[in-house]
């Protein structure tokens, strides 16, 4: 088997564990409340990537470095999982993987007023077609349900879509150069200690039901999710044309809803499917280069 076949399936594999392992946090809910399962979530991935890291020839950033990857690490870690885990404790597994992946969207509106770069006609295009398909879901939402519990898991999704476009821009003015292993372990590390800021006052970090499933859960999700997806996905960026890994990437919340359907039993009204199609189109608008 060639180097770009192996590629290939190493793709794959990161877009098909990335959508299933929003079905699984969904079901450690059920073992854990949210900021507890983020912590655990987070913290496993950190410290595996830490001990990668340490294994390698790379130095620790000086302390006056220090104050951007904490800030990454509140956009990327705490404020991303925290807020995400929280919304989807109200909404569907399916729905809340559409609505974080709205984050390109958010990147480039951010790009466009932040960085004061010029977005083109086809851009805009896109940021009009995720718009719409925010609006389709959350309109639908409130017509056919009139639930604010729902509405508000669904506005807490879309922060969290909000802070990660953040992260992305602070790494992109900021921390271009930087090693991404290191900023990885390291924004995972701070960002999980504000986890724990939050966790231990409010949803504790043993208050889990420890059982097989839940121990897998965390461990699927720390390690596969987390720490070998994202380090897979670093490899690929490098490896493979940037069309097909930005393309693929819009597959997972494609799987996030085919998976919560196949094993949750979600129902995909027409305003998650309409909206996710339109979220979808928007992002291969603004990413195609």
């Amino acid at each position: 088997m060639n180097r770009t076949a192996i590629n290939i399936l190493l793709l794959v594999f990161v877009i098909l564990t990335w959508g299933y392992s929003w079905v699984l946090m969904k079901i450690g809910l059920g073992y854990m409340e949210p900021f507890t399962l983020a912590v655990w979530r987070c913290g496993i991935a950190a410290a595996v990537l830490l001990i990668y890291v340490k294994s390698r020839p790379i130095k620790m950033p000086p302390p006056r470095r220090w104050p951007d990857f904490m800030a990454v690490g509140l956009f990327q870690t705490t404020l991303l999982f925290g807020l995400m885990l929280l919304g989807m404790k109200r909404i569907t597994a399916g729905k809340t993987s559409v609505l974080l992946y709205t984050m390109p969207v958010w990147t480039i509106l951010l790009v466009h007023f932040y960085l004061r770069e010029k977005i083109n006609t086809r851009q805009w295009a896109g940021v009009l077609l995720g718009s719409a398909g925010i609006m389709s879901i959350l309109g639908w939402d409130i017509i056919s349900k009139q639930n604010l519990y729902i509405f508000i898991g669904e506005i807490l999704i879309i922060i969290a879509a909000i802070s990660w476009a953040v992260s992305n821009i602070w790494v992109k003015t900021r921390m271009a150069g930087e090693d991404i292993y290191r900023l990885s372990a390291l924004q995972l590390s701070f960002g999980t200690v504000g986890l724990l800021i939050i966790a231990i006052p409010t949803h504790g970090v043993f208050n889990v039901e420890w059982t097989l499933n839940s121990v897998y859960i965390l461990l699927f999700t720390g390690l596969i999710a987390s720490a070998v997806d994202f380090t897979i996905w670093f490899y690929l960026i490098k490896k493979l044309d940037i069309n097909i890994t930005t393309f693929s990437s819009m597959l997972v919340p494609v799987f996030g809803l085919f998976f919560d359907w196949l094993i949750l039993g979600s129902r995909l009204d027409w305003g998650t499917v309409t909206g996710g199609a339109l979220i979808l189109a928007g992002i291969y608008m603004v990413s195609r280069k």
